[in-house]
């Protein structure tokens, strides 16, 4: 068994790493974009960034040197450099919280509270006696389910780089961080619970400090599996570097102390610490990492269901959509050093003259809005990985039948509808929704959404803020949802 790596040496390995992530802005001079809009809107339910701007177009001659010559370059959220052999290098600047991110409720975290329901157990309590049953935690064998878990958790983002015993369920890590929900905050203590008390996730957690935060301990975390990479770039694009960092640090630390931990005092202590470094932004990393290391197992919440935990885009307008790299690298100058043919492209065509928009479920909804297109095109592609058929993008409302279906209480004299995206769900009942791009234009997209509901009152609607926060939701009665 290898020798678990002292927590002095730990925490400077990260710190490095985490100061001159807050110092990146120094190095290339980036600025917030422009003011975003304010307006009186419906009260909503957060899960997501603030409205962001549409991506800023740049000449293609700038893809050779830092974006900091020019003044389009304050605009964006990253200083990007394309290095040789297609490898990219971004720099984050320091973000300050995001109050909404920093919320999480327990409405949001339901889906994955039922899907993480059938891949084990159900909640007991888990009592641990002192020292006697000490020196017999983990030594268990592992039940068949927590066998698949890990199993499923190590093909998808790597070997475990940390000692594991050979059952996560009666160890130490495991009871700490069920422990460590009662020290939360507030604005996410009621989801955490809930989310700890399940033993799948608890453990997919155990798995993500063992496997994929543990790559964070050396100075420079290279990330060579595929998966785990693109997790990287897109955590690190969608609440920057500093934050997953963040998350890392903290929860090595646990695992740390909880193997050292002698006594129940000492175990609850480190639970405390742990609980209360951690944030509504933090737990929203934690439930990412766990649920796409075993998302195989869980077909019924694709990959773009988890990312709705966090911001679809940047502040600035940058596309998360299909962002995804061969290799990360976590320089220790606070920069990410990514690989692969897909990472530069996707990059390069937010940041060129003319930036393609995805069409693969129809024509793009407008040239003029690219965020709100791929809001469209990630919310299909998630349906149809979910079983969705009748994948209709912004095309006559129908209804699960096919039937086109028109309001009988027009308004404006607007008889039908054009849902952004629209399919019928596996168990034969219609999904419809929409978009609001801009706040200002609420009061008509509320009028557009009440006339879907008139015309096929079968049919379940929403309505979002392109952040993915959910201003509107109709679900017929009898009708389960998610």
């Amino acid at each position: 068994m290898s020798r678990v790596p002292s927590l002095p040496r730990l925490a400077l390995a990260l710190s490095f790493a985490l100061l001159f992530a807050a110092c990146a802005t120094s190095r290339v001079p980036i600025a917030q974009a422009g003011a975003r809009q304010e307006t009186n809107t419906p009260q909503v339910h957060q899960r997501g960034d603030e409205p962001a701007s549409a991506p800023r177009r740049l000449q293609p001659g700038l893809k050779q040197q830092v974006l900091q010559e020019s003044p389009q370059a304050r605009l964006l959220p990253v200083g990007m450099r394309e290095l040789s052999e297609g490898r990219w290098l971004l720099l984050f600047p320091a973000r300050p919280p995001n109050a909404v991110l920093e919320l999480l409720s327990l409405e949001e975290v339901r889906p994955f509270l039922t899907i993480f329901a059938s891949l084990g157990p159900r909640p007991r309590l888990h009592l641990l006696e002192w020292p006697g049953a000490s020196n017999h935690m983990g030594q268990g064998a592992a039940s068949p389910w927590e066998s698949r878990l890990r199993e499923e958790f190590l093909s998808r983002v790597g070997p475990q780089l940390l000692p594991l015993p050979e059952s996560l369920m009666s160890s130490r890590l495991f009871l700490a961080l069920q422990l460590s929900t009662r020290y939360m905050g507030e604005g996410i203590r009621e989801a955490a619970i809930a989310l700890f008390t399940s033993p799948a996730f608890v453990l997919s957690v155990c798995l993500s400090i063992a496997v994929y935060f543990a790559a964070w301990l050396a100075p420079e975390p290279l990330f060579s599996k595929a998966f785990a990479a693109t997790m990287t770039l897109r955590l690190s694009l969608a609440v920057g570097l500093a934050e997953v960092g963040h998350v890392a640090l903290a929860s090595l630390r646990l695992y740390q102390e909880a193997q050292a931990a002698s006594s129940p005092q000492q175990l609850e202590a480190a639970s405390a610490r742990f609980g209360k470094s951690m944030g509504g932004t933090s737990l929203r990393v934690l439930v990412t990492v766990a649920t796409l290391g075993v998302s195989r197992l869980i077909p019924q919440v694709p990959e773009s269901g988890i990312w709705r935990q966090l911001p679809p885009v940047t502040p600035e307008g940058l596309v998360l959509l299909e962002q995804s790299a061969a290799t990360a690298q976590a320089a220790s100058n606070g920069a990410l050093i990514v690989s692969g043919v897909a990472a530069g492209t996707a990059t390069y065509s937010i940041l060129s003259d003319a930036p393609k928009p995805s069409t693969r479920y129809g024509k793009p909804h407008t040239q003029e809005n690219p965020t709100h297109n791929e809001a469209i095109e990630r919310e299909l592609a998630s349906r149809e990985a979910a079983g969705h058929t009748s994948l209709r993008k912004d095309r006559v409302q129908r209804n699960a039948a096919g039937k086109r279906v028109y309001d009988e209480a027009p308004v404006g004299e607007i008889r039908f509808r054009r849902p952004d995206a629209s399919s019928v769900r596996p168990d034969g009942v219609r999904h419809n929704t929409n978009y609001v791009s801009n706040p200002r234009d609420m009061k008509r997209e509320l009028e557009a959404f009440d006339a879907m509901k008139r015309a096929d009152p079968e049919a379940i609607h929403e309505l979002y803020l392109l952040d993915g926060t959910l201003v509107s939701r109709y679900v017929p009665a009898g009708i389960g949802f998610p």
